[in-house]
């Protein structure tokens, strides 16, 4: 569905953070009238100062996505990590959104796709360099193992490749590897 706001078609995911508790009651009660008790709800299902809340490109809040800002791996990112990996998941959901899917329909195929679009496409005009590559990918491999752990997932989409040692030894990095 594509929504237009003042003339401009508007498709992407966006990320908005909880304000500071002494925020939540002020701002808040001017914007959202009927809601006052939105800090208390938000209260009730752990949502926090300081927590991103993802909303999609139809104004919907998806619940496991939340659950993962509110994760134990999550929360103890420092707070520019959380800033980054917030943005290069949202990029992503907004890719698949494009593609009419949900993240955790995502395949290997789709994130492959979405690493050709961000890094080599001759008509993206803001295409990556690898070490940006590499940041996007851990946001992303964070979220996935995350719910795949946590059982939102029976497979992770990202793909990892086996290093092999100089022994011919095979083991897993624990870093994913780029996908192209």
């Amino acid at each position: 569905m594509n929504l237009i706001k003042r003339g401009v078609r508007r498709v992407s995911w966006r990320v908005f953070w909880v304000p500071r508790d002494v925020v939540r009651g002020g701002v808040r009660k001017s914007v959202l009238e009927g809601w006052e008790d939105l800090p208390a709800r938000e209260e009730a299902v752990g949502v926090r100062a300081g927590d991103p809340i993802f909303l999609s490109p139809d104004f919907r809040v998806d619940p496991v996505l939340s659950l993962y800002a509110q994760s134990r791996p999550f929360s103890r990112h420092t707070v520019e990590t959380k800033r980054n990996y917030t943005t290069d998941i949202a990029l992503l959901m907004t890719a698949l959104w494009a593609r009419g899917k949900a993240w955790l329909e995502a395949t290997p195929k789709d994130l492959e796709d979405f690493e050709d679009w961000r890094r080599f496409a001759p008509t993206n005009p803001n295409r990556i360099g690898g070490s940006k590559w590499d940041r996007e990918l851990s946001a992303i491999m964070s979220l996935y193992s995350w719910a795949k752990r946590s059982g939102y997932l029976t497979r992770n989409p990202v793909l990892m490749k086996e290093a092999v040692g100089r022994n011919g030894d095979h083991r897993q990095r624990s870093h994913p590897l780029q996908l192209g």
